[in-house]
Formats: C-alpha cells, structure tokens, sequence
C-alpha cells in the first residue's frame, strides 16, 4: 500500500474560542471540543508545537484475484465425446440434457472408464484431464466439457439490500451484479462503511465509490464464500483493538463519544509499552481510510475533547500500526455482519 502524507504535525489541542470553525463546548482553559477535521481546521494558522496528530491517506492495493470457477460437488457438467454418446452425459429426450452430476467426494462416475476427478479444475483444465482418461480406450478423443448448473459455491449479500440470502456463484458475476441480485440497496444503507470478507480477511473496496461515483477499477468476480455486507445508517458504533483488556464496540450514546471515552469503555491501555507509541484513529472507507495518529500524552490530557465519528476504529498497538492489513484483520470479529455471514452459511448448507 501506499503511504501519502497529507500533512505533517499540526496543534489540534491548545485552541482559542475566536478560532473554532462552528461552535463547541468550551471549557475554562481555552480548549474546544470538536472532530479531528473541525480541529484541524482550526489550527491552521496556529504555531507548530510537540504535541499533534499526524495524518495519513492510505491508498489500498486489490490482491491479485483469481476470476476463474472451479468445478465443485454438486455441479451438473454437460460433457460431449464426439461419435461416444455412452461417454457423453445423458440426455432426455424431454428434458434435454440431462448431465452429469459431481458426487460429494468430487468425482464423476462414467461408464466403462470409472471415476474421475473434476474437483478443483476449471472446465478447460477437466477437458484435458478427462481426455486422458480417454486416450486409454478410444483413439484421438474429441471433447467439450461446460458447467451446466452452478451449485457447489455460494456467495452472500447480507444487512440493508433488499432480497439478502445467498447466490451461486458461476466465474462470472461481479460486485455489481452481486447487489443486483440482492435487490438493490435498501434507502436505509451505508454504502461508505459497507465490506467484502473474502477467505477470512476485508477486501479493500468501497462500495459508494463503485456504486455512487461509478468507480468500477476494483468491480471484482464473486468467489465461493465472499460476503457483502451493507451495514445501516442508524448503526452507532466505533471499534476499539489491539492492546486493550475488552476490545470490541463501543456505542455513541447521544451522538457524543470522545477518544477518551472510547478507550475507557475498552478497559484503557494494557502494557506500559503501548503507552509509549500513539494510537491510530482510522476513519472512513475501506478503499482509501484516512489514518489519525495521536500522541499518548496528548490524550491523557486533551482525549475528552476529542469526538469520534460511527465506524471509527482506534487502535492500540504495542509497536504501532504497521500495515492496513493487520488492523482489518483484528477488525473482523466485531464486524456486525461475520456472525450473521456464519450463521446463514451454516443454515443454508448443512
């Protein structure tokens, strides 16, 4: 990933009453409670001094994606050995093709050759595997293998789309048309704090980019267990991990929450080691999060002016946030949609 510095230290906390953007609480020292941004603009022309906050854009890179379907249990294959029609899949006069069905161990059963293995290859590579398979009995086979029905993968949209539940996955559709699929998304989403889990681990995508502002660089495939997930605009919830006795959620009560406040609902700050490194504050999309880095003594004295915002995520970390990627990680236990990602993958295949 990519690391621009938006800008280098600045004083967010010694702030005269006549500086403040709009207004706050103020208290008998001087100092305005107000959110990252409204402080930073406020101190502007301030002088530079020891304490601050650094902020950083991140810019996230995709992994490389796979976009090919493997062929699984319970997918129907329509294979063809031209002129070997006891080969071939069965047909039905009626119903049209009938196909051949992969068993639960991943093998199909044809006739005369025995079981062969299709699971885990992709249609063109079967084709290969087969005609060796062939080559045994009959001379210079010609062969088509294709996916007749998709039933072995499945993906998830889940939270405020209109139809949720579960949808076959073929190597085909994209994040689009996934949310097609589900319907759309319900008036009372958030497309700016939705996600993708893929094997286990956040996809860095932001869904009001691809969605609203037509952004479609990152309109990935859907594969075997992603999840969608479109949390509500109502949900009131900041994330507190990493080096503190109950990481989790904390919720703004009253549309006010500070920093302090959120890292006193967590139990505070484990190991006198993490006291010695800032906290990071890591707000916005998953795609392109804006990181706040706070000193530890400026919050002892200044973190109760400090407003967060819903889905912020603070992080105490012993040697300091190293990669995007570990805080997401430690992230996705608390997200609201995992447990109900388990629940509804476990109910629909049993």
């Amino acid at each position: 990933m990519r690391f621009a510095v938006r800008m280098a230290s600045f004083l967010i906390f010694i702030l005269v009453c006549s500086c403040a953007g709009r207004s706050h609480p103020e208290s008998q020292d001087g100092v305005v409670e107000g959110d990252f941004e409204d402080l930073l603009k406020a101190t502007q022309d301030a002088p530079l001094a020891d304490k601050g906050v650094m902020v950083e854009e991140i810019t996230t890179e995709l992994p490389s994606q796979e976009d090919v379907y493997r062929i699984g249990p319970n997918d129907v294959l329509n294979i063809i050995v031209l002129g070997h029609d006891e080969l071939s899949s069965p047909r039905d006069f009626n119903k049209g093709i009938v196909g051949t069905v992969v068993k639960k161990d991943g093998f199909i059963y044809v006739p005369i050759i025995g079981k062969v293995k299709a699971e885990g290859y992709t249609a063109e590579e079967f084709i290969d595997v087969f005609t060796k398979y062939l080559q045994q009995f009959i001379l210079d086979p010609q062969v088509s293998i294709d996916v007749l029905q998709y039933k072995s993968q499945k993906f998830f949209v889940l939270g405020m789309v209109k139809k949720p539940g579960a949808f076959a996955v073929d190597g085909s559709v994209t994040l689009l048309e996934a949310i097609g699929l589900a319907g759309g998304i319900d008036e009372t989403g958030n497309l700016e704090r939705a996600y993708i889990v893929r094997n286990n681990g956040l996809l860095p995508i932001n869904l009001a980019d691809l969605i609203l502002r037509g952004d479609t660089s990152r309109n990935i495939r859907m594969m075997d267990g992603d999840l969608v997930y479109v949390p509500s605009s109502a949900d009131q919830t900041v994330y507190v991990l990493g080096e503190v006795p109950r990481p989790g959620t904390v919720q703004i009560v009253s549309n006010r929450l500070t920093l302090a406040q959120a890292l006193a609902e967590a139990g505070g700050i484990l190991h006198v080691e993490a006291k010695k490194n800032d906290i990071k504050v890591i707000r916005g999309n998953w795609q392109n999060p804006v990181v706040y880095t706070v000193e530890y003594d400026a919050i002892l004295v200044h973190g109760d002016r400090i407003l967060l915002q819903p889905g912020d995520r603070v992080v105490v970390a012993p040697t300091g946030l190293t990669t995007l990627t570990r805080y997401m990680q430690q992230l996705l236990p608390f997200l609201v949609g995992a447990d109900s990602a388990t629940a509804t993958y476990k109910r629909m295949n049993p």
